[in-house]
């Protein structure tokens, strides 16, 4: 099928990167594969997702700390950026995280787990009560007989990007199954572990719903980005009040009028 057969060809870039890099120190090899993560994914998902390296933080002022890619909103959510090419993003107008591995082991994947750990602890918004989110910042509060059972709650998509691992994959599995807060783990050529199951789609075989599994295609990559534009395409962001912070970036502000 041309669509997962191109997924597979843009892909090849990824494991040129990892095989070719010219770097030695582990942080600057580090920081050339997630920028390639972040073209890859830039060229094969749909311009309204945006991809970049930074920081979250949520009303709070709690902060994630360094992430590897961020998926956030590009079109209705606010970002910021100092031109540096890293960006420092409100909680909710990111979608979820993606850490990114160079040679995976035990270490790495615990490492990688605690930073989804601290951004899931972030605070989201959620929508009023009986309001049908549209867009980030605009809802539609129903009436009369049309209710909403519960309120939209967006959940974070958490994924970890692994070049290559030394780890078993049982290990990564069981690992994933205790940690319950990965959704997708990739390697490309080799496989891709299904973590926690998900409301935007339900897997399921002869002996019921597929949870924690890694199903072994060299498409890995095309199966983990198709994965990711559904759970993407079936998330609703919920803006921050900003009326609310208005108001308290005026508070004990003297105005002046006219007479």
């Amino acid at each position: 099928m041309a669509y997962t057969a191109t997924l597979k060809k843009l892909s090849e870039n990824l494991k040129t990167t990892y095989e070719n890099t010219i770097f030695q120190h582990s942080g600057n090899k580090g920081d050339t594969r997630e920028k390639e993560v972040i073209d890859y994914l830039s060229k094969v998902m749909a311009h309204k997702y945006g991809f970049q390296s930074g920081e979250v933080f949520d009303k709070n002022d709690i902060n994630s700390g360094q992430i590897d890619v961020i998926m956030y909103d590009n079109l209705f959510s606010t970002v910021f950026t100092d031109g540096s090419g890293k960006i420092v993003a409100p909680v909710e107008s990111t979608y979820g995280i993606i850490s990114v591995k160079s040679k995976m082991g035990t270490r790495e994947l615990d490492n990688a787990i605690a930073g989804i750990q601290s951004y899931n602890a972030l605070v989201r918004p959620a929508s009023k009560n009986n309001t049908l989110q549209i867009m980030p910042d605009f809802g539609i509060s129903l009436t009369g007989s049309l209710t909403i059972n519960k309120s939209t709650k967006q959940e974070n998509i958490n994924c970890i990007f692994a070049f290559d691992t030394t780890i078993a994959t049982e290990t990564i599995i069981q690992k994933i199954k205790n940690s319950n807060c990965v959704d997708l783990l990739v390697v490309p050529g080799k496989f891709c572990v299904i973590g926690r199951q998900r409301s935007e789609i339900g897997l399921a075989n002869e002996s019921g719903k597929v949870e924690f599994a890694a199903i072994n295609n060299e498409n890995s990559v095309g199966l983990f980005v198709l994965f990711l534009q559904i759970y993407l395409s079936l998330n609703k962001l919920i803006a921050r009040d900003i009326q609310n912070l208005v108001l308290e970036l005026i508070h004990g502000s003297t105005i002046t009028t006219l007479s």
